[in-house]
């Protein structure tokens, strides 16, 4: 598989996930991405989170259970040394789902916005490189000032001052492309290696 872009459901929609489903922090590292669709349209309304598997450790069998009994999971696919499982999004946060396919990170309602905030201040506790990180996220969700009169400077230059609408959304558009799980991509690739 070509190079792995990371994608925007893996940080605003992972965290809605972690109330229904028992996310082990220490496993974060070994979770490759997460994607909102698959190139097939096999599944609606999921997310794909891609683990690494090409590692020896008798607790993540026991991860993998939880994961796997959880009522929301809907199957997972073995990929040589890693492994995607696909749960249903929950339905509580299912406009936030909706709201980031669109790009609008602002409209996430109060209670998702705390969630993604917490979850990823958990994950990056005690880490000051996850500072810069967060604070960004945090910008995003509120549409800071700050941030804003970032990117317009950012934008701008001697012969063109750029304004953005106060109603402009602050992240990066939501490419789609990147948010597409391209199952056939790794079948290609085992494929070749068979060969």
């Amino acid at each position: 598989m070509s190079g792995i872009k990371y994608n925007k459901s893996k940080t605003y929609l992972l965290p809605l996930m972690s109330e229904l489903l028992d996310l082990e922090i220490k496993f974060m590292p070994h979770l490759i991405n997460t994607y909102m669709h698959d190139e097939n349209h096999d599944y609606q309304d999921c997310l794909f989170i891609l683990h690494d598997f090409n590692f020896k450790n008798p607790e993540f069998t026991a991860y993998e259970h939880k994961l796997t009994n959880n009522p929301l999971f809907v199957k997972h696919i073995d990929l040589d040394n890693k492994v995607v499982y696909i749960f249903k999004f929950p339905e509580e946060y299912i406009k936030e789902y909706n709201y980031l396919f669109n790009s609008q990170y602002s409209k996430f309602g109060e209670d998702a916005k705390k969630l993604i905030l917490d979850f990823w201040g958990t994950v990056y506790s005690g880490n000051q490189l996850g500072i810069p990180f967060l604070q960004k996220v945090r910008q995003i969700l509120y549409k800071s000032n700050k941030l804003k009169e970032k990117i317009e400077k950012d934008l701008s230059t001697v012969k063109h001052k750029v304004i953005l609408d106060d109603d402009q959304e602050l992240g990066e558009y939501v490419d789609r492309e990147n948010e597409t799980f391209k199952i056939n991509e790794f079948v290609k690739s085992k494929d070749k290696e068979i060969k």
